[in-house]
């Protein structure tokens, strides 16, 4: 996975980030809400086309998903709590931005609108399913991170589309990796369980 490669490249960034929100007393918790309002400004900026904008501010808002971890390990927080919300606030963002997709194929009158809803949809789903086979995986005790598609990919893939104002490829190519890192954690359970 990208992830842990991606924190260990950018941590010169989110350290200094993470001091500032520590001297203004803003508590991890309220970067990620903060995160969610970004991700519904994106989805503002995506259904009135102004892709590249909301690409940008896409970054941001993933930024904002980076700095509450690293300002929580900082302040030695362990709140069960904040990472549930940070999990389930991170799960809203995305389903806002992937239908500020399909309804954006609807306001421009896009030649393939059912297509791109289709493929919005789909992208939803499987994100959904990438999240929930691990959870799942771990409510039976075990520990399932693999997979090719997990949120920093589709971070990655979805911030491309917008730049290069390609939603509806974006939302394709999130659906196949994370439809493949859906069966890669079925296949990692099936393994862990020995079933035959």
């Amino acid at each position: 996975m990208i992830t842990e490669w991606g924190r260990k490249r950018i941590k010169f960034i989110l350290e200094p980030v993470a001091n500032i929100f520590m001297k203004l007393h803003i508590t991890p918790n309220t970067i990620t809400v903060l995160g969610l309002l970004l991700s519904l400004g994106v989805g503002y900026l995506i259904i009135i086309d102004q892709l590249v904008w909301a690409g940008l501010l896409y970054i941001l808002a993933a930024g904002m998903d980076a700095v509450d971890g690293t300002l929580a390990r900082k302040l030695n927080i362990r709140s069960k709590f904040g990472a549930f919300l940070d999990s389930t606030l991170d799960r809203l963002g995305e389903s806002i931005i992937l239908a500020s997709i399909g309804v954006w194929a609807v306001v421009q009158d896009n030649e393939n609108v059912v297509l791109v809803i289709l493929l919005a949809f789909s992208a939803l789903v499987t994100s959904y399913l990438v999240s929930y086979t691990r959870a799942r995986a771990e409510g039976l005790g075990y520990d399932v991170k693999v997979g090719i598609g997990t949120r920093v990919e589709r971070f990655i893939i979805m911030a491309l589309a917008l730049l290069l104002q390609r939603p509806d490829i974006g939302a394709a190519v999130i659906t196949v990796l994370a439809g493949v890192t859906v069966i890669q954690r079925i296949y990692a359970v099936w393994k862990l369980a020995k079933v035959t």
